[in-house]
């Protein structure tokens, strides 16, 4: 299928255009995208009516002339793009991309696939037979019969790495439909994971062998109709490897583009699907309308929207070029290809456009790898990994998410009317929940009966359900194994897990931990609890930790202010809630949701460094239902837990956590020194109105003497315990006595000083409790 390129197919005829140029630059709406290193080679290829051309950078290394009555078929890359594979209406070619060299065979093929150093093609509509050929030598090889399973034969095929996608032709018609059918050819194992119906005629076909998951994706387009003048066009994926279902991406994107235009108006049109350096979709799609003409045998048919690329990260699509293309293509280390309207073809280096051919048809450029993203080291991951102390109280403790899963009922909520969520499976799979094998079909929305339709949307547990009303898929935990796992000579033995969230350069990011409970027992009670803290680093320098709670903005403790356990931050978990703290205390909680005061607490330790483990190698990672049981109220019920491509962003914050932090920041420990006391009001002292002052501080937490004061020239010394804090100071309670070796009676007295950062080193301010201030000072290093 990817011989169809650019072309739309049938309907696509009467998608009329205007044929006007590009502009000669990018949009002003256009970022600066840094330039991806990858692996394949920047080869393109492309057909005109005369011939089709290969080239490598700017090097032609194949030039094939077409003869009169000759036409491309089909064409496909072997994956890393080394090799073009083309069929034409009378000969298959296989082309070296860096050499040039090329082998061909006859063959009247109708479609071919490449799949596992083999070429597959099939001659005709309705075929039952592969031909099979080596990639390189166009050597023939056995022929393959797959099993079609009732069905009168093949559409089309194309390769999946190792594997082929057929498309199994169960009903004929104007447009036939199909069943979508995976197929190993080295075990003739078949594995269907839909059909087109509604969706249309497929084509367009593309495969990666890593997309937004790290994992293999295949796609393709449908091209549907309810007439001769009205169409829509869909991309579906689904990974070959998996028997979920496939997925059906929807149009409200380009309707929200469109919101004026009445549903008996509405047409969408996608074509030149290709798989893009950031692993996501790429695509051209517009929208269109025919409106009756005077002549009745005529229609005149514009576009709404201009061609404009798309792209889709397996959650929702986002337009990147607004410009009126017919593709835009990158080829890799910056460069890319643009076709324009008119069916010029540029290549782009930068800010130079440089013409490569006119009157081309199709352009072919493989799918490029997805660059990897950071995934950050195991062993940081286990070095910063923090040590967790719980309140005396708790009684629901940290659980292993995993066990939490085999032990529940997964459900599927359908919302209003239909009554209790159905139970999809008594004992989800983990795995089963991660790959989104566990799946339900949608119910008739507003019906009394609830049930399924003739042609259900089949909603997938690891996606979203928000095309579907109500919650979806939902883990039912058995009541019994609410309180986790229980602590062990007063020491917590659950897991804990971690990922990395990579900031703006190499190097820079945040290690996440995540922290599971089965039950969270607060103001708000619901099963299953996810918590996380980020530790953020600059290369093998941890920085800061972020803290997230429950609608409340994160905020970060830098790192000299944290109380730590060698190279791990000692993080507190607050009784019932699990809301993450740095310190001990009582805190009000001020999210509009969990009202009320969390608490923290020096009692169980969890290490969680002795069984961390890496987020994404879970089995269960990739469901996005919720964690927990439904309630009549919802925050009573269960809730998200970490997916892929869950936002994390905000864990990489430089906003200061304005709550109290419970020790004395490392680089104030040490002597201090004012030259003078500012006493305006002879607040200590109506007699010593010019004294110094000179602070000792040491490290400390709350309730601790964390430093002393000495007052020459006014006879006081002074203790100083920690009372509270924040990132931008620290408060003092002083008790002042009079200085043995030259004692002042007047200084019986207490207050509050407040120790805060200035440009030059400290600023003091001392609030004595029962006489006018403050005093100040301004503190210099000793």
């Amino acid at each position: 299928m990817r011989g169809l390129g650019l072309i739309m197919g049938a309907a696509a005829v009467v998608m009329a255009a205007s044929c006007t140029a590009p502009p000669p630059g990018p949009s002003a709406k256009d970022e600066p995208v840094p330039a991806r290193q990858v692996d394949v080679p920047p080869v393109v290829a492309y057909a005109t009516p005369t011939e089709v051309r290969v080239l490598n950078g700017t090097k032609t290394v194949m030039e094939l002339d077409l003869t009169a009555d000759e036409s491309v078929a089909d064409a496909e890359w072997v994956p890393g793009g080394t090799r073009l594979v083309l069929a034409t209406s009378t000969r298959l070619v296989s082309v070296d991309t860096a050499t040039g060299e090329t082998a061909t065979a006859p063959c009247q093929c109708a479609g071919i696939a490449v799949a596992g150093g083999k070429v597959y093609s099939i001659d005709e509509y309705s075929a039952t037979e592969l031909a099979a050929y080596d990639v390189a030598t166009l050597r023939p090889l056995d022929a393959v019969r797959p099993e079609l399973d009732g069905a009168r034969g093949l559409l089309a095929i194309d390769g999946a790495g190792e594997r082929l996608v057929m498309f199994r032709i169960t009903e004929d018609g104007a447009r036939p439909l199909t069943d979508v059918v995976v197929f190993e050819p080295g075990t003739g194992k078949t594995t269907t994971v839909g059909n087109t119906g509604y969706i249309g005629t497929p084509f367009g076909g593309e495969y990666t062998s890593r997309g937004w998951r790290d994992g293999p994706v295949y796609a393709y387009l449908g091209n549907g109709s309810t007439g001769a003048q009205t169409g829509t066009a869909s991309v579906v994926w689904f990974d070959p490897t998996s028997p979920a279902p496939q997925v059906v991406t929807t149009d409200r994107e380009l309707r929200a583009e469109s919101a004026d235009v009445p549903d008996e108006a509405w047409n969408s049109g996608r074509e030149g699907l290709w798989w893009a350096a950031d692993g996501t979709i790429r695509t051209t799609a517009w929208t269109w309308k025919c409106e009756a003409t005077t002549s009745l045998s005529s229609r005149r048919c514009t576009d709404l929207l201009p061609h404009q690329q798309w792209r889709h990260d397996g959650v929702d699509w986002t337009r990147t070029d607004d410009r009126d293309l017919t593709s835009v293509r990158e080829l890799g280390n910056g460069t890319s290809v643009e076709l324009s309207r008119d069916k010029q073809l540029f290549r782009v280096d930068g800010d130079t456009r440089t013409p490569i051919a006119t009157e081309v048809a199709r352009v072919w450029t493989p799918a490029l790898p997805a660059e990897p993203v950071e995934q950050g080291k195991p062993e940081l991951a286990e070095r910063f990994a923090p040590e967790v102390w719980l309140h005396k109280d708790e009684k629901n403790f940290p659980a292993d998410a995993t066990e939490f899963v085999r032990r529940s009922t997964l459900r599927f909520d359908h919302g209003a009317p239909c009554g209790d969520p159905k139970v999809v499976a008594e004992r989800a799979d983990p795995v089963k929940l991660g790959r989104g094998e566990h799946t339900h079909p949608a119910l008739r929305r507003n019906q009394r009966d609830c049930s399924e339709l003739d042609n259900p949307v089949v909603f997938r547990s690891d996606l979203a359900a928000k095309d579907g009303a109500g919650k979806g898929f939902v883990l039912d935990l058995d009541d019994d194994a609410r309180d986790g796992n229980k602590p062990a000579d007063g020491v917590v033995t659950a897991p804990a897990y971690w990922e990395y969230v990579p900031g703006e350069r190499p190097g820079v990011g945040a290690y996440v931990y995540w922290f599971f409970y089965s039950y969270n027992d607060f103001n708000n009670d619901h099963e299953a609890d996810w918590e996380r803290v980020a530790v953020q680093v600059d290369g093998d320098r941890a920085v800061a930790v972020a803290y997230s709670k429950h609608k409340v903005p994160a905020c970060q403790v830098t790192w000299e202010r944290l109380d730590t356990e060698g190279d791990h931050p000692v993080t507190f978990s607050a009784n019932g809630s699990h809301a993450s703290y740095a310190f001990v205390g009582e805190f009000s909680r001020t999210d509009g949701q969990q009202l009320g005061t969390d608490k923290t607490g020096k009692h169980t330790r969890w290490s969680t460094w002795t069984d961390l483990r890496a987020l994404r190698d879970q089995p269960w990672y990739g469901y996005r239902g919720l964690w927990g049981d439904l309630a009549m109220i919802s925050y009573n019920s269960g809730i998200l837990g970490p997916y892929p491509k869950r936002d994390m962003s905000a864990l990489l914050t430089t906003a200061q956590c304005t709550e109290q932090v419970g020790r004395v920041p490392t680089d104030w420990v040490g002597a201090w020194k004012a030259a003078r006391v500012q006493d305006p009001m002879a607040a200590q002292d109506p007699r010593a109105k010019d004294y110094t002052a000179e602070i000792t501080l040491k490290q400390g937490q709350f309730g601790e003497q964390v430093g002393t004061a000495t007052y020459p020239g006014l006879g006081c010394v002074g203790t100083l315990t920690l009372e509270r804090g924040s990132q931008e100071a620290i408060v003092l309670r002083e008790t002042r006595e009079p200085d043995p070796t030259s004692p002042n009676e007047l200084c019986r007295t207490a207050g509050y000083t407040t120790i805060s950062e200035t440009p030059a080193g400290l600023g003091y301010s001392f609030t004595p409790d029962r006489r006018p201030g403050p005093i100040t000072a301004d503190l210099t290093r000793n």
